[in-house]
């Protein structure tokens, strides 16, 4: 979609410092990160919410968010992770992200 966001990252045609990708999958660092370590996991396609996301895309999207999450804690000494997805409500780009 040309005027999103995160599908020009996903796309290269916007900079973002990228932690990791699988052909699913994109997962960058918050440009105003809240805590240290702070990603977004987004998926390549363009989807909106939680509920767009196909049955085949779910697994490869969350085992994304599962390992970010892991490199985030082993990476930044913390104790735990926090896993965050708007849908729709408070969601700042239209575009499925789920932020750790």
């Amino acid at each position: 979609m040309p005027d999103c966001t995160f599908c020009s990252i996903v796309a290269g045609g916007l900079p973002a410092a990228i932690v990791g990708e699988t052909p699913e999958v994109v997962a960058f660092l918050d440009h105003s990160p809240v805590f240290p370590g702070h990603t977004l996991v987004v998926p390549r396609d363009h989807l909106v919410t939680v509920e767009d996301l196909p049955a085949a895309l779910q697994g490869p999207f969350f085992r994304a968010v599962s390992r970010v999450a892991q490199a985030v804690r082993r990476g930044t000494g913390a104790q735990g992770t926090l896993v965050l997805m708007n849908n729709v409500v408070s969601q700042s780009v239209p575009h499925l992200h789920a932020h750790v």
